[in-house]
């Protein structure tokens, strides 16, 4: 019964597009409190059962949160975290509309030409397709039935039992974001001592013959650095006279994209290379002028570098991105001489500066008006039109600054962009982090013993997760380095610095099986799904609830 409650929510909540950003997601957060606020438990307390707004945010979008207090009263407390957002469907093509009907896409989906390990597992009848399926909505309706499951007997819990759902996690975590700030207020008005937080977010199996399930004790930080490349415009017709800003950007990609040599690592695991997410120059219409400015951007996956170390790394890459340039520009001038019998030379040098560095260059000789260089900028960004994309607005940001910088030269600036995810490792410290791993170990055994099923452990969850924002492991000089270096920090793009500070929940993510998220043969595990995976959550929440 608990089982088909918990399969027929994930349908009507898949069917709900809530595709991020979009109003959506409101719709979906309503539903998850309409259906929780219909519990005896809630409409007898209920001041633990609340839609968390997103301050400021245009799309009117909330997350829900709920709480069922243990009895006896005790302050220690288990948080369960989801997403509701899901990606687009576009690649489903003529049936994308049809994806938010799981059961119509799994009959329909063989239409489509599939690889063929995909058309053996919906041959085989034991997986269930559709956007969200998997990223996350199962996720999301085991968290709604086992809170609703705690509710009707708060007498059993040893600790008490949050749900926090959140928007916009595919998108830049605004709903998680904004949600750590309620949560402190919450521990503070509610009294709770927050002593875990597990995701239930899918897990995906190495492949089609692994019989393994996954559980991670950790979740991978995603910095975004951006190069951007200043060059020296002129006509095309004199262009060893110029230097093409294209070019100082293609050399940082030749550096770091795909780079192992950057890759970041813990133990003997190495996590994915660096990708340039973009790459373009900086002007908007056809001219025969070099490109003066040119801008590309990477994801970077973290597990232990900081924002610090990530900016020394940056420096670096940029520092040989811009001697490569050079050494290409170098070769064209000595065969263009050959060829030409003139003599032509480069007078360019690498330098390389922090955003953090330009902003205090241009702030010693500003002098527009009575106003200091930081109420100019800041006035700057109030003048973006609101749609804009939050990197682009960080670009823009940079275009200002770079307006007052009296230094021509080429030059490479580095920094960050929005969003910033934290890395969070079990560190093996602490005593909740040990509880933790006795908690999984025991969890393992049971999954084997009772079940039949073999659960892996993974040190981070590899897909990005709200888990880390349950706190930083760095330094507050670490947190105020990335706020100077990410052009437009507390206007365009911000973090509740503080609160991350004093956050140190060890996470834990135990989702269901499944394969290929964000592509349009999304599916799920329902064996795994419908059989012995809600028990070994129910399992998970239980043996985090004795965490002293």
């Amino acid at each position: 019964m608990a089982s088909k409650r918990m399969y027929d929510f994930l349908l009507e909540l898949a069917k709900i597009p809530s595709i991020s950003p979009s109003r959506e997601e409101r719709r979906i957060a309503e539903v998850i409190y309409e259906r929780i606020s219909a519990e005896p438990y809630f409409q007898g307390n209920s001041r633990f059962l609340r839609l968390l707004p997103i301050q400021g945010d245009p799309l009117e979008r909330q997350s829900v949160f709920a709480l069922v207090r243990a009895v006896p009263h005790t302050p220690r407390t288990v948080i369960m975290i989801g997403h509701v957002d899901v990606v687009e469907a576009r690649e489903a093509r003529d049936l994308a509309e049809v994806a938010f009907d799981p059961q119509e896409y799994t009959r329909q989906l063989s239409r489509l030409t599939l690889p063929e390990d995909v058309r053996r597992d919906l041959e085989s009848g034991h997986y269930l397709f559709g956007r969200g399926v998997f990223d996350m909505k199962c996720g999301v309706a085991a968290e709604v039935e086992l809170l609703r499951k705690a509710s009707l007997n708060p007498e059993s819990l040893k600790a008490n039992l949050m749900l926090l759902l959140v928007c916009d996690e595919e998108n830049q975590s605004a709903g998680m974001i904004s949600a750590v700030e309620h949560l402190m207020g919450i521990s503070q008005e509610e009294e709770l001592d927050f002593v875990a937080c597990v995701n239930a977010e899918g897990e995906t199996q190495e492949n089609q013959d692994d019989p393994s399930r996954y559980i991670s004790l950790g979740t991978i930080g995603k910095m975004m650095p951006v190069f951007y490349c200043v060059g020296r415009e002129t006509h095309v017709g004199s262009y060893y006279e110029g230097l093409n800003a294209n070019l100082l950007a293609s050399a940082v990609n030749m550096v770091f994209e795909g780079s192992p040599q950057w890759a970041d690592s813990a133990g003997s695991r190495v996590y994915p290379p660096p990708a340039a997410l973009k790459h373009q120059d900086l002007r908007d219409a056809y001219s025969v002028t070099l490109p003066a400015r040119a801008v590309t951007y990477f994801n970077y996956l973290s597990v232990t570098k900081t924002p610090a170390a990530a900016l020394e790394m940056m420096k670096s890459v940029a520092q040989q991105g811009f001697a490569l340039a050079l050494d290409r520009l170098k070769h064209s001038t000595e065969q263009f001489s050959a060829r030409s019998g003139s003599q032509v030379g480069i007078p360019w040098s690498p330098k390389v500066i922090t955003y953090e560095e330009l902003v205090a260059g241009v702030s010693v000789s500003f002098s527009l008006g009575d106003s200091p260089f930081e109420v100019h900028l800041a006035r700057f960004i109030d003048t973006l039109p609101k749609e804009l994309d939050d990197r682009h607005k960080s670009i823009a940001v940079i275009d200002e600054v770079l307006r007052f910088y009296t230094d021509k030269d080429p030059v490479i600036i580095v920094g960050f962009l929005p969003p910033f995810y934290p890395h969070r490792t079990n560190l093996r410290e602490s005593p909740r982090e040990l509880g933790l791993l006795r908690a999984v170990e025991g969890l393992i055994a049971e999954a084997k013993s009772q079940y039949g099923e073999t659960l892996v452990t993974a040190e981070h969850f590899t897909a990005i997760s709200d888990l880390s924002y349950m706190g930083f492991q760095g330094t507050r000089e670490d947190l105020l380095l990335l706020a100077k270096n990410t052009p437009g920090w507390g206007r365009v793009y911000d973090l509740p610095l503080e609160a991350l500070l004093k956050l140190d929940v060890p996470v834990v993510n135990i989702g269901p099986s499944g394969r290929d998220a964000h592509k349009y043969t999304e599916r799920l595990d329902l064996r795994y799904y419908l059989g012995a995976y809600p028990n070994l959550f129910e399992s998970m929440v239980r043996r985090l609830s004795a965490l002293e």
